[in-house]
């Protein structure tokens, strides 16, 4: 039987609404966008590993700290669960965007600490859903096939000229259109 897929999901403008200029610091801010938490619970029969990879700058430029992040993960958790839906594992990087680390996207720290994780995940069968150039970087660099959700207009020059795999404007809209005959290859 043939190994499931695994995919990697953004956060911000993928799950839950960004907040341009600021930063998702409280449950309270976290709101997801229209469709999100159904489209996880969609895709999460047909996918081995779902995973979270999220830039969390505000923690480096002291805006917040992880105990902030972890009540806003604890609550997307809750509404993906509610939902059907399954997020197996959240990484984010909590440095500044200054600080050169490995982590930070489009380096691949994330990706590779899930895969260190979860030792099933196989970057050549796995999605990187993203609405940013970072996103698509990273997928590429370790050889997934890229999603594109639009929307994320302070990217769209680093956007033009990368190739992507395939565009939708919404996680649900890739979902609902992920297994349409001549849309899109079943994993």
């Amino acid at each position: 039987m043939k190994q499931k897929p695994s995919l990697f999901l953004d956060r911000d403008g993928v799950i839950n609404r960004r907040l341009p200029g600021d930063y998702v610091r409280h449950p309270e801010d976290f709101h997801p966008v229209k469709g999100a938490l159904q489209a996880i619970a969609l895709l999460a029969p047909h996918f081995g590993r779902i995973v979270v990879v999220t830039n969390q700058a505000g923690i480096g430029k002291g805006l917040m700290d992880e105990r902030d992040l972890d009540a806003v993960h604890r609550k997307m958790q809750a509404l993906v669960q509610a939902a059907g839906g399954r997020l197996d594992g959240i990484y984010f990087c909590p440095h500044h965007p200054d600080a050169g680390c490995a982590c930070r996207k489009p380096a691949t720290g994330m990706a590779l600490q899930a895969r260190s994780d979860f030792p099933e995940i196989d970057f050549k069968n796995a999605w990187m859903v993203g609405d940013s150039a970072s996103d698509m970087q990273l997928g590429h660099s370790l050889g997934m096939r890229t999603v594109l959700i639009d929307g994320k207009f302070e990217d769209a020059a680093a956007l033009a000229s990368m190739t992507v795999d395939y565009r939708f404007g919404s996680l649900l809209d890739f979902a609902t259109r992920f297994f349409e005959k001549n849309k899109l290859n079943a994993p």
